[in-house]
């Protein structure tokens, strides 16, 4: 079974546009239909002239929330209907760490453009919200104080089917402290275990910190202008070291994970990944880079 079998992908109007094979520039397709009545696709090239075009690499697809959200969620109690146009969703309710919860969907997390959703979240505390990305499930968590869980991490497709990893999701929500009262939370891994994971996720980092830092400054020697390599996702961390992203969310949720949550932070900051040497300082509480520079000196903490 495909996306399309489950119409999450609904397609759109083909594009109008390809690049030529040969030189790779932007063209218009045009449209002809042969002897038989069949419609072909076409570009003019003015250098490398007229190309037939595969009208499978015109396709294009989108995606329908709904649907989506019903096959992610196809085992809680679904009632979903979207609150604001394009923006929030309440998808229904579902048990999840021993309790019945609300589960809402928000995308497109654009500042004064979300006050109406910020406003409806923030009078349920309690739910359970969803968003696409990561960095999406950031911005909506700050603006409203709900936990927020990052769907391309709590989510898989396998063998054409979507998969909710609702484990991941639960451990979220111990871990934010809203399990159901009277019961016990999850005993604490055991260290040697957690530390090995965070010991490799460190490792992995330096060496893409390393990789950004000659990226930035090639890119500043060919271009004048230098440019961010940008951070892996935690899904793509854990792969390269072979942990799941909820390991990776976890190992740096860890209390005794400051120097790797620095190597985290660093990543995502061209001017201190610039100003990176290779390590850390120590200082009681506070973790510190080391400046790359003599003349300059650069810090980054963890709290």
């Amino acid at each position: 079974m495909t996306l399309r079998d489950q119409t999450v992908l609904r397609p759109m109007t083909p594009a109008s546009a390809a690049d030529c094979n040969e030189c790779g520039r932007r063209c218009r397709v045009e449209y002809v239909a042969d002897t038989i009545g069949k419609q072909r696709s076409y570009i003019n090239c003015g250098d490398c002239g007229l190309a037939e075009i595969d009208p499978d690499l015109l396709q294009r697809w989108e995606i329908d929330t709904r649907a989506m959200l019903a096959a992610i969620f196809r085992s809680g109690g679904l009632a979903i209907e979207e609150r604001i146009v394009g923006q929030l969703w309440q998808v229904g309710k579902a048990t999840w760490a021993g309790r019945s919860r609300e589960v809402w969907f928000a995308r497109t997390f654009r500042r004064g453009r979300v006050d109406s959703a910020v406003k409806l979240l923030r009078s349920r505390p309690k739910a359970i919200v969803f968003a696409p990305t990561e960095a999406g499930a950031q911005h909506w968590h700050e603006a409203t104080g709900n936990l927020v869980v990052a769907l391309d991490l709590a989510v898989a497709l396998e063998a054409g089917t979507i998969r909710l990893d609702t484990e991941y999701v639960e451990g979220r929500i111990v871990d934010a402290g809203m399990g159901p009262d009277g019961v016990p939370k999850r005993p604490p891994k055991k260290r040697s275990p957690r530390t090995a994971k965070i010991e490799s996720l460190k490792v992995e980092l330096v060496r893409h910190l390393r990789a950004a830092r000659d990226h930035a400054f090639f890119t500043k020697d060919e271009t004048g202008t230098p440019e961010l390599l940008p951070r892996p996702t935690q899904k793509d961390l854990g792969f390269r070291v072979g942990l799941s992203a909820s390991d990776v969310s976890r190992c740096l949720s860890d209390e005794d994970a400051g120097e790797l949550r620095l190597y985290w932070n660093v990543a995502a900051d061209l001017d201190e990944i610039m100003r990176w040497h290779g390590g850390v300082k120590q200082r009681g509480n506070r973790t510190r880079t080391r400046p790359l520079c003599h003349d300059r000196k650069a810090s980054a903490t963890t709290d």
